[in-house]
């Protein structure tokens, strides 16, 4: 028998230890409450006109950073003028065994580093002269090899050039010396002239800056249309075609 026999019908007892803390905290929570757990801020709206000066920033800078990077240092990157001649030049074929960067002389006297002659004046079966190309319509396709794949444009060119035997086509190629061009020039069985560029002074002379650029000229010389990327076989017929009439 227990020692209280009230002891189950809630008769007056000692506290507990337990108890005793529970009201001790009770008390100091009254006496001393803790603040309220404080809401987050709202995030602040972002200024977007700050936002867009930056990103406007950012363009000018990569603009300029880029037209910095293209060999003709701030000229027109979109070829030569349409209506204009073909700018003179004689450049090395891969095909021939002349090593040397190509004549850019477009008359006497010759600036330095042009060439000793005109360009036009030069006559050799292991150049390519744009010269020649005056005397009949002619596609003139360049091609950059570095950070570029644009060496299928010049194997659509080489597929379909055949179909059109009174029109004259040739390829500028930049950014390799001799031997390397001639094994670039050898597996992908190019047969079309392939004039070397290695200093890419041609390239810098009619303005290009993409790969692919081909340049159209017509039956008097001049350029008839240049166009910036990659053409298919039949878009190359179809510009020849009314090239050729």
């Amino acid at each position: 028998m227990p020692d209280d026999p009230f002891a189950d019908l809630g008769g007056q007892r000692e506290r507990t230890r337990a108890e005793s803390i529970g009201d001790e905290l009770a008390e100091r929570d009254r006496v001393d409450p803790e603040e309220p757990p404080r809401r987050p801020e709202p995030a602040r709206p972002r200024n977007r006109y700050a936002w867009a000066v930056g990103i406007g920033a950012l363009m000018v800078i990569v603009a300029v950073l880029l037209l910095n990077a293209v060999p003709n240092r701030g000229k027109a990157v979109l070829g030569p003028k349409q209506g204009s001649p073909l700018p003179a030049f004689a450049a090395p074929l891969a095909s021939g065994a002349l090593v040397g960067d190509a004549n850019l002389c477009q008359r006497t006297p010759c600036p330095d580093g042009a060439g000793k002659v005109p360009a036009c004046a030069v006559a050799s079966e292991q150049v390519l002269n744009s010269c020649k190309l005056r005397g009949g319509p002619a596609v003139l396709t360049f091609v950059v090899t570095q950070g570029t794949d644009c060496e299928p444009q010049v194997d659509r060119v080489e597929r379909m050039r055949r179909a059109f035997p009174d029109v004259s086509f040739a390829v500028v190629l930049s950014g390799l010396e001799h031997d390397e061009a001639v094994q670039l020039v050898r597996r992908r069985r190019w047969t079309l002239p392939v004039g070397l560029d290695r200093d890419g002074a041609v390239t810098n002379l009619y303005g290009i800056g993409v790969c692919p650029t081909t340049v159209f000229s017509g039956g008097d010389g001049k350029v008839a249309a240049v166009t910036l990327r990659n053409l298919t076989e039949q878009q190359l017929r179809d510009r020849v075609r009314r090239l050729a009439q």
